[in-house]
Parts: C-alpha cells; structure tokens; sequence
C-alpha cells in the first residue's frame, strides 16, 4: 500500500473516531431535576431539583382560599352584633348645635317669618359628659353634664329687625332612662326618656330651674371592629321644643329647634 493509502485511511479513522465520540450519549439528570452545569465534556455535571410547580400553585390556592374564608368569618363576625357587645357601662361625649326659632319652622326647615308679628331666631351650642349604662333586655340609664353656651340671637319685626339679647351660658344634668335595640342592619338604636326634666346648676340665677326637651329623634349608630367605641348620631332631623320650666314646675316658655348630635361611647372596664 502506497504511502498516500495510507495517510487517507489514517484521516479516515481520526474522522470515524470523532464521530464516534460525538455520538456517544452524555450523561442526563435523573428525572424530576435539571442541569445547573457541565464541564466541557459533558460527562461531569450538576443537578438541581424541579420546583413542583403544581403543589407550589395548590398551596397558593389552598392559602387564598383560607384567607378568604377568615375574611367572611371576620365579617359575619363585625356584623352579627350582639346584646353581649353592648350591655355594660359606657362613658360618652359629644357636641350638640341647635338652630331656635320663636316661630318654627317651615316646610323647608327654616325659621318661620310670619307676614304679621315677628320671630326670633338663635343659636346654641353645647357639649355633653357622662356615662350610659345598658342593661340586659334593652333598657338602660344615663347620667351626665352639658354645658350650653346661647349665641345673640337675630330679631324679626314688621318695622324692625335686629339683634335679640346678647346669649348666655349654662350648665344642666342628666339623670334618665333610655331603651336600646340592635337593628336588623347591624346598627344600634338609643330613644332616651325625654320626659325627665334636667335640672340647672349654673348660672346661679338658674338654679332650681329645669328643661325638658320633646320629640328628640332616636340616636343611631356602629360599633367598632373591637367592640370598645360606638359612634352615634341622628339619622333624621325633626322640630324638638325646648321648654323652660321655674323651681315650681311652671312652664315659662318653650322654643321650637333643630338639633344636630354626635355621641362617641367608649367601653369602660367592668
């Protein structure tokens, strides 16, 4: 054989190897992992383990839907009230603004200015200090303070208009009962026996007298998540009468108003 024989069938062998060597299968991962890396060639690698995303998904389902259902629990819970989140003593505060007029109102809840005659038109502001407590059964009683303070109040003549006294402050207690009911929303409702007078302890000149206050709406509120504050308020308007009354029980005058109140009640320990 020729020398040029041989170098072919040399140049053969080297190809024939390669190729051979090409072909030969490289090592894989067993299943369930994949290659993090190899070395050049191929038969050294690493395997690292394939995240079982469908468990992985089901955990996530499995957490969503139990936060989910905590938040109904939690919902149910805030709106199933209870006589049980209410009974107890509570303190309570809150502001009270009233618009007064001699005359009443009209349809449009404004001072009433007859054409004949006149009307005095005033305000008055106050705040309110005390306790309630509730009682099983929906019945309770509350003891507090206001103090008032009567603005100068706008005369309304057929000749004449102008400026009505010059106002004043005052200081009366509250010492009455009330009932409570918790309504089919989840809200409470408070009527307070408007019926007992609330005697005045200032200014002196005031001492002995009363007032009576009719036709206050009821109080409606909500309770907080953690049952220690309810915030309550009017949810109407309607024409209240406050009547002024002398150490005899003698009615001296009663004037009709609007009202508008807020009451915050915090839990106070048992």
């Amino acid at each position: 054989m020729t020398m040029g024989w041989r170098c072919a069938f040399a140049a053969a062998a080297i190809a024939l190897g390669a190729q051979s060597v090409l072909a030969q299968p490289v090592n894989g991962c067993p299943p369930g992992q994949a290659m993090q890396s190899s070395d050049p060639s191929g038969k050294r690698i690493t395997c690292v383990p394939i995240p079982d995303t469908a468990n992985i998904l089901n955990l996530l389902n499995a957490e969503t839907a139990a936060r989910e259902a905590a938040d109904q629990g939690l919902h149910a819970r805030i709106d199933g009230l209870t006589e049980a989140d209410i009974v107890g003593r509570w303190s309570v505060s809150g502001t009270t603004s009233c618009l007064q007029s001699s005359n009443g109102f009209n349809a449009n809840m404004s001072p009433l200015i007859p054409p004949t005659g006149s009307t005095t038109v005033s305000q008055l502001s106050g705040t309110f200090l005390g306790t309630r407590t509730f009682n099983p059964g929906g019945t309770g009683h509350s003891v507090g303070t206001s103090h008032t303070m009567s603005f100068p109040g706008t005369f309304f003549g057929m000749t004449f208009s102008g400026i009505a006294g010059t106002g004043g402050a005052s200081v009366a207690t509250l010492d009455a009962g009330f009932t409570w009911i918790i309504q089919a929303d989840g809200t409470l409702q408070i009527d307070d026996d408007n019926s007992i007078a609330q005697p005045f302890t200032a200014p002196p000149s005031r001492v002995g007298f009363t007032v009576t206050i009719a036709n206050v709406p009821p109080f409606v509120g909500h309770i907080s998540k953690d049952r220690r504050t309810i915030t309550l308020t009017h949810p109407g308007m309607s024409i209240e009468t406050s009547t002024l009354r002398d150490p005899a029980g003698v009615a001296l005058f009663s004037t009709p108003r609007f009202c508008a109140r807020a009451r915050v009640l915090t839990r106070l320990p048992d």
